[in-house]
């Protein structure tokens, strides 16, 4: 298990370059550490999307910030340096959202096939989305369990939270953005009760 499969899987030569060649190794090194051992005491509960989830984003992410900390790192300093990351694991994820509705899925068959979408994104292992609609040019659904802000804060780091919200916003923006128009309306991980997603034809 490495980094090299996941969606940070950049992240050892972005570290090297940012904290110098020995430091950077060091702090590659217990990330990467921290992340198998997340990776193998996890109870997947024999779901295939819940454990992708976990593996490629979430137990990546919170390595790496983790390990910062242990390294001496301040919160916001840290939240700063996993933020850049998961910005740059968004703009990848949004290509490839943006070249899957290019040119042939366009907005009717991403609302015909919604549910699909959503199990994949928003698996019932982890997350819970209630009162679907798809009507006319709208789609709208609330996520009132998410698994983000549940894995962030049984690890002791609730604050990574907006991070993953900022993570789906951006890949949701910009890699729909040719054909719907992405908005989230409140946020569980800034004290609402649920967040509401809405997709729009352009």
């Amino acid at each position: 298990m490495n980094y090299e499969k996941t969606e940070l899987n950049f992240l050892e030569k972005d570290v090297i370059r940012a904290f110098g060649e020995e430091e950077g190794r060091k702090i590659f090194s217990r990330a990467s550490k921290l992340y198998a051992e997340l990776c193998v005491t996890t109870d997947y509960q024999k779901s295939p999307t819940f454990e992708r989830q976990l593996r490629t984003l979430v137990f990546p992410v919170i390595a790496y910030y983790k390990t910062l900390l242990a390294f001496g790192y301040k919160t916001a300093p840290a939240l700063g340096l996993v933020r850049n990351e998961t910005e740059k694991a968004a703009e990848a994820c949004a290509e490839v959202l943006a070249n899957q509705m290019r040119p042939v899925f366009p907005f009717h068959a991403f609302k015909r096939n919604i549910k699909n979408f959503i199990e994949y994104k928003f698996p019932g292992m982890g997350w819970k989305v209630t009162d679907l609609k798809a009507r006319g040019r709208k789609i709208t659904f609330y996520v009132r369990e998410c698994l983000y802000c549940t894995i962030c804060k049984k690890f002791g780091c609730p604050e990574l939270c907006e991070v993953f919200c900022d993570y789906e916003r951006a890949a949701f923006g910009k890699g729909l953005g040719s054909v719907m128009e992405f908005e989230c309306g409140g946020r569980i991980a800034t004290g609402y009760d649920k967040c509401e997603f809405k997709f729009t034809k352009r």
